[in-house]
Formats: C-alpha cells, sequence, structure tokens
C-alpha cells in the first residue's frame, strides 16, 4: 500500500527535499544522513546536512522560545495538525517581523533541552530502495568532486 503523504508533499514542496535525522525513514522526498561515509563525497553530503540541520534546530528553539505556546514546556497546541501548521506559521513570521525590526526576544536564552547536540546516526533504513535512488542520485551530482 502507498502512503498518500508523498504526493501530497509533492503537491506543497514542489522539486524541493526534506530533511531528516536518522529517526526518519529513507524516502524519495526525506533525506537521512548516510551511516557510514565510506568516501569524500558522501562525507560531504553527510557533514552539509548535518549543519544544515543544526541551523534549523537553532533556529526553532529560538523561535519556540519567543513564543511559549509552541514549546512543549511554555504550552501545548491542542488544535489538528493543519490548525497548529499555521499558527506555527504565523509564530515564524511574526519572530521574522521581529528580527527585522529589531526586537528583542523577551527571554533571550535557550533552554538547555532545545540545544542542538552533535548528531548521531543509527540508521533507520529505507522503505523500498527509492529513497536510496534519489540521495545515490544526489551525493555524487551536488559533492563528488565535479559538484564541490
Amino acid at each position: 500500500m502507498v502512503h498518500p503523504l508523498p504526493s501530497r508533499l509533492q503537491r506543497h514542496f514542489g522539486d524541493y527535499l526534506l530533511l531528516g535525522d536518522s529517526g526518519y525513514p529513507l524516502e524519495p522526498f526525506l533525506m537521512t544522513p548516510v551511516t557510514n561515509p565510506t568516501n569524500e563525497a558522501e562525507e560531504l553530503y553527510y557533514r552539509a546536512l548535518v549543519r544544515t540541520r543544526v541551523i534549523v534546530e537553532l533556529t526553532l528553539g529560538v523561535v519556540k522560545n519567543r513564543f511559549r505556546c509552541i514549546h512543549r514546556f511554555g504550552g501545548e497546541l491542542q488544535y489538528t495538525p493543519l490548525r497548529s501548521a499555521k499558527i506555527v506559521s504565523a509564530c515564524l513570521l511574526l519572530h521574522n517581523r521581529c528580527v527585522s525590526r529589531v526586537i528583542p526576544d523577551p527571554n533571550n536564552h535557550l533552554p538547555e533541552e532545545d540545544m542542538p547536540i552533535e548528531a548521531h546516526v543509527v540508521g533507520a533504513g529505507d522503505r523500498g530502495g527509492t529513497g536510496r535512488q534519489t540521495r545515490d542520485e544526489i551525493i555524487p551530482e551536488f559533492y563528488g568532486r565535479k559538484g564541490v
């Protein structure tokens, strides 16, 4: 049985890919780390994925700190996933407005539990092989000697 999520993601994100850590399954639309990089291109891909995820995690930590309703210790969103996504989107837009207007965060520190930790790869496997094919095409194209 094919899960309907990929086509819904395709409609929303087009040709973009989502990045996940090793806790997520490798999918054609969701790239995860290479468990044991065996060459320079795989190592470069791994490092780029980890660096990008650290930036995203830091950003989410700052936004969760500013808008406590989306932080697990400040509150919980008791809404449908769609409505919760709209609330989070509004928080991101408001955060960007605050940054552009140099409005300081009243809670100017990240709680320790929101600090990113060094990535650890345990491998989540691949469902059906198509995610591995996508990743195997991306790595040499963008991280091989010609792409670097």
